[in-house]
């Protein structure tokens, strides 16, 4: 069924058409899917989804457009296989992930006649998840945190390198045992500690956080096990419990562990080991239960090779290490974060903006020295400085367009020769016709024919998020 033959039968049967206008207002992205693979329907909110329009895609199999990666896996491949209900997650050749249902309809004679599959967007999920909990707290009744339904917690990631992260997070959350992470600044440490408590058998208790370099020396023992009344000239009359104390029946997270002085480290492992601690100025222990999740951005066996760390605290420390690898080293994920934090902060800010392609191109290219810390600040700054809703590449700080190399086509997780030119080719061909503006203009300034450039530049503008807005 084509565009034309879809309005006829609307026109035809105005019930049909009403059906369709319901499909329409769904937020979720809908297409039904032939018993022979072809593409009968899509909703408008396929052309966002994926960038690619309805006149592309109707009237084409679902197994074609699994093959030019417009979506991967197909779930209605699947379920014509399998002749079930299938959930999986796909990722869209933008590199965005999404969690895709598809369901068989039959026939009389219990052969698949349609597939109807749905699209959710993960971004959008959890902010119904986070309305939701803001309904559950004005009325008092807000339940423990338990893992997120979503693939891999919430996290946005693409890379095979993230992947095995949170897979490795998956295995370890319901193990009750100590875990270090890994990474240079800005790379989500936090986030995976956060995951791995709301993933773990201890969700309904605390998650108690605390950044060891943030706090100084002095007051860190004070802070990590509280004191008694009357322990220090300026303590409180009642005394105060510490972070620790706080943590019992949860998690603590101690961010940048290796920042703790070696007068504290005897006294952290005892806690570790022993479950117990003397707070400031107390004749009696204190017992607690806890599970402790440490998180360091510096090489802690450098430091015990130095004497600044005690080596039977990092041993313990690191019975189970997670490292997570900075973002020039997974550059699938940029993408789709660049689209996660955009929508994220123009739903803050009210706004509609959003990133050419030739800006998209440069912050694919950029090193991300700051990892997504820096990415997500970026985003938000373009969205307040940016005079345009398109935010283009003059928009981006100037450390960001001065920076940006196109060695990072060759730095991804998975790359073959046609991939990378082809990438290279949607590069040159869509900056070019930022640049020049129109067909002929591209045609001199790249030495092709006009209509190369002009089929180059529609089927790249195509398969560019920005270019569908």
């Amino acid at each position: 069924m084509n565009i034309a033959e879809y309005r006829s039968l609307c026109a035809q049967y105005p019930s049909l058409r009403s059906l369709f206008a319901v499909m329409e207002a769904l937020h979720d992205n809908i297409a039904i899917v032939g018993k022979d693979g072809i593409i009968l329907w899509v909703s408008s909110c396929f052309e966002r989804t994926y960038g690619i329009s309805r006149e592309d895609v109707v009237g084409r199999t679902t197994y074609d457009l699994e093959a030019e990666r417009v979506f991967t896996p197909s779930v209605a491949a699947l379920v014509l296989k399998t002749r079930r209900v299938v959930t999986l997650t796909e990722t869209s050749h933008t590199g965005q992930l999404n969690i895709v249902t598809g369901v068989p309809v039959y026939d009389q004679n219990g052969d698949i006649s349609l597939v109807v599959s749905y699209t959710v967007d993960p971004a959008y999920s959890l902010r119904l998840y986070d309305e939701c909990r803001n309904i559950l707290s004005a009325g008092g009744n807000v339940p423990p945190e338990k893992a997120s339904p979503l693939p891999y917690g919430g996290v946005v990631c693409a890379s095979a390198a993230m992947r095995d992260v949170l897979e490795s997070v998956r295995k370890l959350a319901d193990l009750d045992t100590g875990i270090l992470i890994s990474g240079e600044s800005g790379v989500g440490k936090n986030v995976v500690a956060r995951l791995i408590h709301h993933a773990g058998q201890r969700a309904a208790g605390p998650l108690v956080e605390i950044n060891c370099a943030g706090i100084p020396d002095s007051l860190l023992e004070s802070e990590l096990f509280g004191y008694e009344s009357g322990s220090f000239t300026g303590a409180r009359q009642r005394g105060k419990p510490g972070r620790i104390e706080q943590a019992h029946g949860g998690t603590l997270f101690l961010d940048e562990v290796g920042e703790i002085p070696l007068s504290l480290q005897a006294k952290l492992l005892e806690v570790i080991q022993e479950k117990r601690f003397f707070k400031l100025g107390a004749h009696k222990p204190t017992q607690v239960d806890f599970r402790l999740v440490t998180a360091t951005n510096q090489d802690l066996r450098a430091l015990v090779r130095k004497k600044r760390f005690r080596s039977d605290l990092f041993f313990r420390l690191s019975t189970f290490p997670l490292t997570i690898p900075p973002l020039r080293e997974r550059r699938e994920d940029i993408a789709p974060l660049l689209d996660y934090f955009l929508r994220k902060t123009n739903d803050k800010y009210g706004t509609t903006k959003r990133f050419s392609s030739a800006a998209l191109s440069h912050l694919r290219a950029y090193a991300w020295p700051g990892n997504v810390r820096e990415l997500q600040n970026m985003v938000e700054q373009c969205v307040i400085t940016a005079e345009h809703d398109q935010i283009a590449i003059d928009d981006l700080p100037e450390h960001v367009r001065l920076a940006a190399a196109p060695s990072a086509l060759l730095q991804t997780d998975s790359l073959d020769l046609k991939t990378a030119l082809e990438n290279c080719e949607r590069e040159i061909i869509l900056a070019a016709h930022a640049r020049y503006k129109t067909t002929v203009a591209v045609a001199r300034a790249l030495a092709i024919s006009q209509p190369s450039a002009a089929r180059k530049i529609a089927r790249y503008r195509r398969q560019d998020p920005s270019m569908q807005k």
